[in-house]
């Protein structure tokens, strides 16, 4: 009991409300909607490894973990190629993330040490972007993947996200609004189409959109510090 609230000493009340009502609100409707228990496990686990993750908290990649490994499942069962490549990544990326930012936290051990793109890091980072869609897009065509642009985007901006969470920079959080912007858009696709899990997921990648604003104010001034 002691470590679970010294764990939540940091956490205001909103972040507490806010971990705890995503929770409850995925796993209600999906309850509600008839999806599949692995479903259930895998948008619970992500919505809150992506919290964590908005604080700061190292803890979040074992939730991501659980998160990457059920997602890459189902997403091939919904013929999303793309983000069964990127959650099959996931993994390795995950253990490269523990040992990045275990020796990367602050003095407490409470959040991990955040910093910011130069303006030529931006430059790449936008230039890059583009050019990978664009040849990702064309791969995924070519083996037959539903809504290919729509899936390269979201699978590229992914990995680039998940790069910059790993270096600790707070410009991941632009990268996953877009991520999640997109990722609804693809799964109300899929959901109209009568594939994929239905509405867990649509209410886990709205979640995440949330969460992902939020998680670039926090980091702006985990950075500022």
């Amino acid at each position: 009991m002691e470590k679970i609230k010294k764990f939540f000493a940091d956490w205001t009340m909103f972040e507490k409300c806010w971990l705890v009502i995503s929770s409850i609100l995925v796993v209600t409707l999906s309850l509600m909607w008839g999806d599949s228990t692995l479903a259930i496990i895998s948008s619970l686990a992500g919505i809150i490894s992506v919290v964590l993750c908005a604080k700061g908290k190292i803890e979040n990649y074992a939730f991501g973990m659980i998160n990457a490994i059920t997602y890459a499942y189902l997403c091939y069962q919904a013929h999303i190629f793309g983000e069964t490549m990127y959650n099959i990544l996931m993994i390795p990326m995950i253990i490269i993330g523990v040992i990045s930012w275990k020796k990367n936290m602050e003095a407490d051990d409470a959040e991990v040490k955040a910093r910011n793109l130069t303006p030529i890091g931006w430059v790449i980072l936008v230039v890059g972007s583009i050019a990978a869609v664009g040849i990702y897009s064309l791969i995924l065509k070519a083996i037959g993947g539903e809504f290919a642009l729509v899936d390269a985007t979201s699978t590229t901006f992914s990995v680039i996200a998940t790069i910059l969470m790993l270096a600790r920079y707070s410009e991941q959080w632009v990268m996953w609004v877009i991520v999640n912007a997109v990722s609804v858009v693809l799964w109300a696709m899929a959901f109209a189409n009568g594939t994929g899990s239905g509405i867990t997921y649509l209410v886990m990648w709205i979640a995440y959109l949330f969460n992902s604003v939020y998680g670039y104010i926090n980091w702006r001034k985990m950075a500022a510090k």
